[in-house]
């Protein structure tokens, strides 16, 4: 089991529809994460900066995204809600979602 942490920023001009859809999200979407290995998944806010945590099954966020992203309700997901996060996720990274790193944990 991996913990992984990622952050983001959403548009502001999305951002009550962008917590709205994530206050009530889609039952397949929860079944699709569920199968993929990501477990204890929580996405938290500070103004239209978004952190999640998640523990993912294996050493591989990005594999344990991926298989998410190849569903269908995903992909129907993204096309609504994925357009309104900012193209990066810290001005200059050229990365939308980034992975942050661990430095603190206490079990």
């Amino acid at each position: 089991m991996k913990r992984v942490g990622m952050t983001w920023d959403v548009k502001p001009e999305h951002w009550d529809a962008y917590k709205a859809i994530h206050l009530d999200p889609w039952d397949e979407l929860i079944e699709a994460i569920q199968a993929a290995g990501i477990r204890n998944f929580s996405i938290f806010a500070f103004g239209t900066r978004v952190f999640a945590y998640m523990e993912i099954d294996g050493d591989d966020p990005l594999e344990a995204m991926a298989k998410v992203a190849e569903t269908d309700i995903k992909k129907k997901w993204d096309e609504e809600v994925t357009v309104w996060v900012q193209p990066e996720a810290s001005e200059g990274s050229g990365i939308q979602f980034m992975e942050l790193e661990p430095i603190f944990y206490c079990p």
